[in-house]
């Protein structure tokens, strides 16, 4: 108890904590439909909830939403499963909607508040305390990611699953691959499988993460890595596939050997959904041949910004149904303070290369001037933190192009939600960035701890206001 409770880690809990109270707070704040397509994705936790043990068909006609022609049963349903359990529980005392609603939203709470433990977790191993919790600060308390907490979705749960596979990941650059680190490794993508496609790039990467590590980083014989590659690799793969193995054997019995159900979805939007809104008329960006440069620079007449800036917008903090903006200013601090910390991430460029390099500085006399000569020396020795580094990146460009590919081929959405799970390694560089530029240019180390302190409490007030003044107005107005 003494290690859980003592003074040091009072500001990890004290933020755990402040995390769960404001995104309860928020999920209880927020009235019916208090985020994008909440209705239809309460309707698949509702029919858990009234229906015990039985999964319902993604053409089920009680949950198909009239006008799209499909329901989020396609699609992975642990979220809604763990929905209906907190309903279950809820219901003992009362069946009334608003209650049923809100317990079901406590699975996302929950799911947030889980993700920000490890976060903070990670956090502390890959940075120390003072930055760690500078790094925990900007994801956890951005008022996007509190934001997916406060609604009905599976968002949250692939935070949550990406937060693990983070976890794994960063123990294994102090650890190694133990079994404790292969099987956190397993549930992760096990969780990831059954939340939300966007975030299978961390899944991707998990693989290519451990196998290049194995096979290039251990200090062992050829023969003993692969060996050893074989023989975790299966148990992490056993782990993941008894884990979420089952929804997609469903999916291949139930949809005719559609294991994602997404062309299941679309042959059922094209059927059922409203002539506008099937699929073979819905005005895409592709249909129209715009080029990407023409997509990314459309503005709705809704919208007070192009599509892309829309997408920064909403990633940083867009409420509600998407209508609900913070103040402008409000905006562009945020967008501008991590932005000037992944400028700082070209101060680190050698950090993302998967050799070992060491630089030395040496000073000369060349014709009587000093010189200093910058030596640069490669070994044959494979860095393991270059490869996290370049996984880090890959994690946030992947989530990048499918949302891209989706909003330009299928639907031409500006949400910065189909992105989130980007955060990690969008304030992961920001951070480390942060950290380049405050040892280039800031001598002494008293004043970068406190720019970490201030620059972290700042960013924590601001969820808070967020909240306070943009949040509870708009819901009472």
């Amino acid at each position: 108890m003494k290690k859980i409770w003592n003074k040091e880690r009072a500001p990890e809990w004290g933020m755990l904590a402040l995390v769960f109270l404001l995104v309860l707070a928020w999920s209880l704040t927020a009235p019916k439909g208090g985020g994008p397509d909440e209705p239809m994705r309460y309707d698949v936790a509702k029919y858990l909830y009234e229906h015990p043990g039985k999964l319902p068909h993604g053409e089920e006609e009680s949950i198909r939403n009239a006008t799209w022609g499909i329901s989020y049963a396609f699609y992975p349903i642990l979220s809604y499963m763990i929905s209906a359990v907190f309903m279950w529980i809820a219901g003992i005392f009362s069946t009334s909607e608003m209650v049923l609603l809100h317990a079901a939203r406590l699975a996302d709470v929950m799911f947030i508040t889980i993700a920000a433990w490890f976060v903070i977790q990670a956090g502390k191993k890959l940075f120390g305390r003072e930055k760690g919790l500078f790094f925990s600060s900007l994801v956890i308390f951005m008022p996007g990611f509190l934001y997916m907490g406060t609604y009905v979705n599976t968002d949250s749960l692939a935070l949550m699953a990406a937060a693990v596979i983070l976890y794994a990941w960063v123990c294994y650059l102090e650890e190694g691959w133990s079994w404790k680190n292969c099987v956190l490794l397993a549930v992760g993508m096990g969780i990831c499988f059954l939340s939300y496609y966007n975030a299978y790039g961390w899944i991707l990467w998990s693989f290519f993460f451990f196998c290049l590590t194995v096979l290039l980083c251990m200090e062992k014989p050829v023969r003993e890595r692969w060996k050893f590659l074989f023989s975790r690799g299966l148990v992490i793969a056993g782990i993941t596939i008894l884990l979420a193995g089952w929804w997609f054997v469903r999916n291949y019995v139930i949809y005719d050997g559609d294991i994602l159900g997404r062309n299941a979805s679309t042959l059922c939007a094209e059927l059922y959904a409203k002539d506008a809104y099937k699929p073979s008329v819905h005005v895409t960006p592709a249909k129209l041949g715009w080029s990407l440069k023409d997509f990314f620079l459309y503005q709705d007449p809704g919208w007070p910004h192009n599509w892309l800036v829309m997408v920064v917008v909403s990633f940083i903090g867009l409420f509600g149904k998407f209508d609900i903006y913070m103040p402008e200013t409000a905006s562009k601090i945020y967008i501008l303070f991590v932005a000037v910390g992944i400028l700082g991430v070209l101060l680190m460029i050698r950090e993302f290369y998967w050799h070992r390099r060491s630089v030395t500085v040496q000073k000369t006399s060349v014709n009587g001037e000093k010189v200093k000569i910058k030596t640069v020396r490669c070994s044959r020795e494979w860095s393991k933190k270059g490869f996290f580094n370049l996984m880090m990146l890959a994690s946030l460009v992947t989530p990048v192009i499918l949302f891209i590919d989706y909003a330009y081929f299928n639907d031409n959405q500006a949400q910065g939600r189909y992105i989130m799970s980007a955060v990690y390694p969008v304030m992961y560089f920001a951070a480390c960035g942060y950290g380049k530029l405050l040892e280039r240019f800031v001598k002494n180390e008293k004043i970068r701890i406190w720019f970490y302190r201030i620059s972290s409490g700042l960013w924590i007030l601001g969820a808070v206001l967020v909240y306070l003044r943009v949040i509870i107005p708009a819901y009472a107005a």
